[in-house]
């Protein structure tokens, strides 16, 4: 049997051992990137408001930054990106996304600190975050950036519209046409909208003059001063037209809404009169009482209240129901009412009262005149009348209402604006890979490479075994029958190369030898002709030498002529010429050679077949014919 020689089983299967590693690595880096993979990206952002310090938004609220990944943003986000939700949902990115306070080593001492001083009720409040989202590898390594930097982005918007800016005004204008109202209505509609925005806008261009939209190319003072055009000139117009035509769908439907206003005025005001006459007789009582409580010199004629009376007067009639005699702070001591507190706010109930109800009076006026004017008007206007009207009044809501979405888009970029002023991006946003594939296939390709190499050592071991017992001759070592047969097999149907020859040698006097000398010394006789047989043709892989029983020996050779193999034969014979002499015994060999080229004959069968009908016939030579000297 063949010795072990591990870099022999390498060399042999080494293609597929390195075929085999390379389709494992690429097998898990397939299924890494797949199903293992995950991509992750991340940024830090900062909250930089003026109380982000004290964990509070400009607005005084907590920060909150769960916030981050509501469903309402995240959604919003989606649809930005054009995300279906076959490929993704609201819930499942929310799930995915992560908040992650960044806390230093400084943070931490300076509250241990705190709390080394009796601080107990210290706490964190950070203003840097770390922001995470995970994914898998379906969508590209890009989606996940693209996913994190839109939620920020309307987070920042969000914060901006609900945390730092002021609400927008409603526009009840945009519909205007559809309610039902009459035309001097709608035009006071549109009268009372425009004031609100204006004044809406007055305060975000004091707020910030300088902001101007890249989108729609407008400041906020821009806006103003078109929504005051358009409320100062033209809704006034409006108004002029339908007061001097006493323009109206229906004359008396109309003065019925502002009497009905009147009405509801003077029942307002009635109350705001009691209301009034109440709280300054409530001052007024307050204010005397108050004086001669703290003076405690006045004199008491005998209508006078005594002392104790004067006292309850006091705690029970000149502020009733307004404060507790006595208020507990936190602390839970117990402290005196701040009577100036009292009557301060005594003072704006009252202005607030009086105001309501010069208001009031105002606005009747105004309803009288109205219904004065329309008093004289026809029951409904002529259908010229009211279509021109209406024409202007459609006009004029579509003019608003394209101003209203511009002044909506230019605010929802200053909320972007404003959040991004109070939430900063300390990074862009990378992504990172879970797991390192690249490496992993390498050392995946490695292992399964020494894998192979012992499974080739193993098997190439197991080969040696069953090709020594069941494919070698166990007494030269040679490929017996069954082997030759096999090799035969294999190339049977499939044409030869011309180059392509088969040599038949065949020990004629064997079994007399055998006889003659006995068994040891016939077994003697054929390992010194196979020795000298394979020094000469030696075995590769082109060469194929076997023992095909009965003293029959055959050889395959891929690249053989004529002339090397009549050289060969010419060697052999004086070699073993030599060896018999030597060794005493006697050998008739007899050979048979053919070249498919030669013998255009290009099937392994055919071409064997010539050569063994050589052997022994006219063409046979024989090679080696030796007598040894007796000892």
């Amino acid at each position: 049997m063949k010795e072990l020689d591990v870099f022999r089983y390498l060399k042999k299967y080494r293609t597929m051992i390195i075929a085999f590693s390379i389709l494992a690595g690429i097998a898990f880096f397939l299924a890494a990137q797949l199903y293992i993979q995950q991509y992750t990206a991340v940024t830090v952002i900062e909250y930089t408001g003026s109380r982000a310090a004290e964990g509070l938004s400009p607005d005084g609220s907590d920060i909150d930054t769960t916030e981050i990944y509501a469903t309402n943003l995240v959604s919003q986000a989606m649809k930005e990106l054009g995300i279906d939700y076959t490929e993704a949902t609201a819930d499942g990115i929310r799930m995915n996304i992560h908040v992650e306070p960044v806390i230093t080593q400084e943070d931490l001492l300076v509250q241990q600190a705190k709390l080394d001083n009796g601080e107990k009720d210290y706490e964190i409040k950070p203003t840097r975050y770390v922001i995470s989202f995970n994914c898998g590898v379906g969508n590209g390594k890009e989606y996940p950036r693209k996913v994190l930097n839109q939620i920020l982005q309307e987070y920042a918007s969000y914060y901006g519209k609900n945390h730092v800016n002021t609400s927008l005004a409603a526009n009840p204008v945009s519909d205007i046409t559809t309610k039902g109202y009459d035309y001097l209505e709608m035009a006071e509609v549109m009268d009372t909208t425009l004031d609100n925005i204006t004044e809406h806008l007055t305060d975000k261009v004091e707020w910030n003059e300088e902001f101007r939209s890249s989108r729609t190319g407008y400041g906020f003072q821009d806006l103003l001063d078109e929504f005051e055009f358009i409320r100062e000139v033209e809704v006034r117009q409006l108004l002029s037209e339908i007061l001097e035509g006493r323009i109206t769908k229906d004359r008396d439907l109309l003065l019925d809404k502002y009497k009905n206003r009147n009405n509801n005025l003077e029942i307002s005001n009635s109350a705001a009169s009691f209301e009034i006459e109440r709280i300054r007789g409530i001052i007024t009582s307050y204010e005397n009482a108050m004086g001669e409580f703290n003076s405690g010199s006045a004199a008491l004629s005998e209508s006078d209240l005594n002392e104790e009376d004067r006292f309850d007067s006091l705690q029970n009639n000149v502020l009733p129901h307004v404060y507790d005699d006595w208020n507990r702070d936190e602390d839970g001591n117990w402290n005196p009412v701040d009577r100036t507190a009292e009557y301060d706010q005594l003072l704006m109930k009252y202005i607030e009262d009086r105001t309501l109800f010069e208001q009031n009076l105002v606005e009747k006026e105004y309803n009288d005149y109205i219904i004065s004017v329309f008093g004289r008007a026809a029951a409904v206007s002529s259908e010229e009348a009211q279509s021109r009207i209406q024409e202007e009044i459609s006009h004029l809501a579509e003019k608003i209402n394209a101003l209203q979405i511009i002044y909506y888009e230019t605010n929802d970029e200053y909320n972007e604006y404003l959040g991004a002023q109070n939430i900063v991006m300390l990074s862009s946003v990378r992504v990172t890979e879970r797991f390192p594939i690249m490496i992993f296939t390498i050392l995946i390709v490695i292992i399964f490479g020494v894998l192979g190499c012992a499974g080739a050592a193993l098997f190439g071991r197991i080969e040696d075994f069953i090709e020594y017992y069941a494919f070698t001759s166990k007494v030269d070592g040679l490929p017996n029958r069954a082997k030759c047969d096999q090799f035969i097999a294999i190339r049977e149907r499939r044409p030869i190369p011309e180059s392509f020859a088969c040599i038949v040698f065949k020990l004629v006097n064997l079994q007399m030898e055998n006889a003659r000398l006995g068994r040891e010394a016939g077994d003697q006789l054929i390992k010194d002709f196979v020795e000298i047989l394979t020094s000469v043709f030696v075995p590769s892989d082109k060469m194929f030498v076997g023992n095909n029983g009965a003293g029959q020996y055959l050889i395959f050779a891929e690249n053989l002529e004529k002339e090397q193999v009549n050289a060969a034969m010419f060697q052999i014979s004086v070699v073993l010429t030599e060896k018999a002499k030597e060794c005493g015994y006697f050998i008739e060999l007899q050979s048979g050679f053919a070249c498919a080229g030669e013998e255009k004959c290009y099937y392994i069968r055919e071409l064997l077949s010539t050569a063994m009908k050589r052997v022994g016939g006219k063409r046979a030579e024989k090679t080696a014919k030796a007598q040894a000297d007796a000892v």
